[in-house]
């Protein structure tokens, strides 16, 4: 459904979405009309096309009544026709946020203010943080976005430092049932600070942005907290300045697939 509720947004991309399972016409034409999809689902009962791209979920013997589905994924595909990423999973419930395939698959960049986010200022430094999904729902998968902004001539340090030296560091707290994925750092390059001897290590100019993959877990209430720390120490060619910490919350809602009916 969430593909559905981003349609326009893969359309203005000019991104095709499509949907294929072994379910017979019949069937994918009745769930079309009941859920009030608009992209094409396209059906593979004898799941041929499912066993070609290598997608059968071998989890399940031939005799059992579900044998020919497919495992749970995505195919990212270029305008060549060629695979450019695929995302598929045991658990038939994982899966990234469409919003996050859009963004991170086809590197479509528009504007997620309105998702969980949040923001903290400092002197010179300016940091963001922002899920690549307006909400999720058991078992999915969001990318999670920590920009940092710079004032022109400020740099801040990656890996290695020296002793004595603060390396940037992004550490995320998540509730037990939310898995959080080491954050990936973008490349540094070679800097020079007049008066240290060592060769130092500096993010590239421009918004330095950290990611990291949030698996939600959760299965009853209505949000779940991520807590961040961002720590860090800036610098300019001629000085090392005091190193620095900030602190941000994000509230990512739960939508209602993640609620469990009342009993009755």
């Amino acid at each position: 459904m969430q593909l559905q509720r981003n349609l326009a947004r893969f359309e203005a991309a000019n991104v095709a979405v499509f949907a294929i399972s072994n379910d017979p016409v019949d069937a994918q034409a009745a769930f079309a009309a009941e859920q009030g999809i608009a992209f094409a689902l396209l059906a593979d009962p004898d799941h041929t096309a499912i066993e070609a791209t290598g997608v059968l979920n071998t989890l399940i013997a031939p005799d059992e009544p579900f044998y020919g589905i497919a495992f749970p994924g995505t195919y990212v595909i270029g305008t060549d026709g060629y695979v450019e990423e695929k995302l598929f999973f045991a658990n038939y419930r994982s899966r990234p946020s469409a919003l996050t395939v859009l963004r991170d698959g086809f590197g479509v960049d528009f504007g997620i203010d309105n998702h969980p986010h949040a923001h903290a200022q400092s002197d010179g430094v300016a940091i963001s943080a922002a899920l690549g999904a307006d909400s999720m729902v058991f078992a999915e998968m969001a990318t999670l976005y920590v920009d940092i902004d710079l004032d022109d001539g400020l740099h801040l340090y990656g890996q290695p430092v020296p002793d004595g030296l603060v390396a940037t560091e992004v550490t995320i707290s998540a509730p037990e049932r939310v898995r959080v994925s080491e954050p990936h750092y973008p490349p540094t390059r070679p800097f020079h600070v007049e008066g240290i001897d060592h060769e130092l290590a500096v993010f590239e100019p421009g918004p330095i942005r950290v990611t990291a993959t949030i698996s939600n877990g959760v299965v009853e209430g209505d949000s779940f907290g991520l807590d961040l720390t961002v720590r860090y120490q800036a610098c300019t060619d001629r000085e090392c300045f005091v190193p620095q910490h900030r602190t941000l919350r994000l509230d990512v809602p739960l939508t209602a697939l993640n609620r469990r009916s009342p009993p009755n």
